[in-house]
């Protein structure tokens, strides 16, 4: 009994897993949402277990999710920034308008 135990711990460290590049999975991912095959025949063609892909699919929605949130905060960034310079030219504007005057004023007594 003790010896069996000993040969499928030897047999899983010994276990080797195929790597896939960032692309690979996204490519992977991309084919299983156009739905020209089905996910098994995906999984099988690749060598990869059908809950590996959900993970890979789910951890790509995500990031995706992310990236259009991270766009479209960079958009009210940039909005925000154009605002701000604009009020600063704005109140540019007035400091001078303000300084004139003040001269003007100083110029009376």
């Amino acid at each position: 009994m003790g010896r069996s135990t000993d040969k499928e711990t030897r047999l899983s460290e010994h276990r080797k897993y195929r790597k896939f590049t960032s692309k690979q999975k996204l490519e992977i991912v991309l084919a299983s949402l156009r739905g020209d095959r089905s996910v098994a025949e995906l999984c099988r063609e690749h060598g990869v277990a059908e809950s590996l892909l959900r993970k890979w699919r789910e951890q790509a929605l995500e990031a995706a999710a992310e990236r259009f949130e991270s766009g479209q905060e960079r958009t009210l960034q940039v909005e925000q920034r154009r605002r701000i310079a604009e009020l600063e030219r704005a109140l540019g504007r007035k400091t001078y308008e303000l300084e004139i005057a003040g001269k003007a004023l100083a110029g009376w007594e």
